[in-house]
């Protein structure tokens, strides 16, 4: 039972330090918009306003090149340390086989509201963005500049980044889809 409330304590916290971001999506009022474009995976879907989908890219980039997004990486640092607490010898690694999944799932909040339900999968599977957060946990990454280029089947994009004052770049290629009137990232390539 003090596991089960441990662990329902545990998701809470991570839920909280992602709320902020979940389920927001960046819109346009039309008044900034440069015209309209297809989506960018043959859905064949409405034309979405340029402004908006660049808006959702932007976001996207920003979410995931941002060492600790949220407060992402470090609920998800309190998670495991409670969970190392919880767990007995007897219990062993059963405990967390089932766990951290759960804890991906908090983790993720901030991102799976951004992008389709297959990219999300990739996501999840190659680690990222929380490969970026281990990496500059101690010299923290924030987004500078996102500069977009749309092409013939998407964007390419250069992420320009602020790491203990030297200046980084990550660049590489987006599609999107339009689901529900929203702008999701559907496709997500890294060339760095």
């Amino acid at each position: 039972m003090k596991r089960q409330v441990s662990l329902l304590l545990i998701l809470a916290l991570l839920l909280a330090a992602c709320t902020a971001c979940g389920g927001s999506q960046t819109t346009t009022d039309g008044s900034a918009s440069t015209g309209s474009v297809s989506a960018a995976d043959g859905s064949g879907g409405e034309a979405a306003d340029v402004a908006q989908v660049e808006a959702a890219l932007e976001q996207f980039l920003t979410s995931v090149y941002t060492t600790d997004d949220q407060g992402r990486y470090t609920a998800y640092l309190a998670a495991m340390e409670a969970l190392d607490s919880t767990v007995s010898s007897a219990e062993g690694s059963a405990a967390y086989e089932e766990f951290p999944a759960e804890v991906a799932e908090a983790y993720y909040a901030g991102i799976s509201p951004l992008v389709t339900e297959d990219l999300y999968e990739k996501l999840v599977q190659n680690r990222i963005p929380f490969k970026y957060d281990a990496l500059y946990a101690e010299t923290p990454a924030m987004v500078q500049d996102v500069a977009l280029t749309a092409q013939e089947n998407g964007y390419s994009y250069t992420v320009t980044l602020q790491i203990d004052g030297e200046t980084a770049t990550r660049s590489g290629k987006l599609q999107w889809a339009e689901q529900d009137g929203a702008v999701l990232v559907s496709y997500f390539y890294e060339a760095d």
